[in-house]
């Protein structure tokens, strides 16, 4: 159930990251994976646990845009937010290109 939410929160906020402007080509991949640390801490590249979702392999825009949503407060999750709410724009797009590449 919690997949399904997740997945309609994805398909509601994908075209956040192009109407912001945001441009993935600044992504600094090596830096994605320098701050992919603490992520993997919890979101293990295989899913290890059923309530925290593996982010590998996951579209750019939508790690993007549900990064900035927690960032936002629009998507309530307090570490999500905490997370969220120390990264720069730059810093998000390099997590997300990094995670992007990486296999399920």
């Amino acid at each position: 159930m919690k997949f399904i939410f997740l997945t309609l929160i994805c398909i509601t906020l994908t075209g956040r990251a192009h109407s912001e402007g945001l441009n993935l080509s600044v992504a600094d991949i090596e830096y994605g994976k320098y701050l992919s640390g603490e992520c993997v801490t919890c979101h293990h590249t295989k899913a290890l646990n059923t309530e925290i979702p593996s982010i590998s392999g996951l579209e750019p825009n939508i790690f993007v845009s549900l990064m900035l949503a927690y960032k936002s407060k629009e998507i309530e999750h307090p570490i999500m937010q905490m997370i969220a709410e120390r990264l720069s724009e730059d810093q998000i797009i390099s997590l997300a290109v990094y995670f992007s590449k990486l296999n399920r």
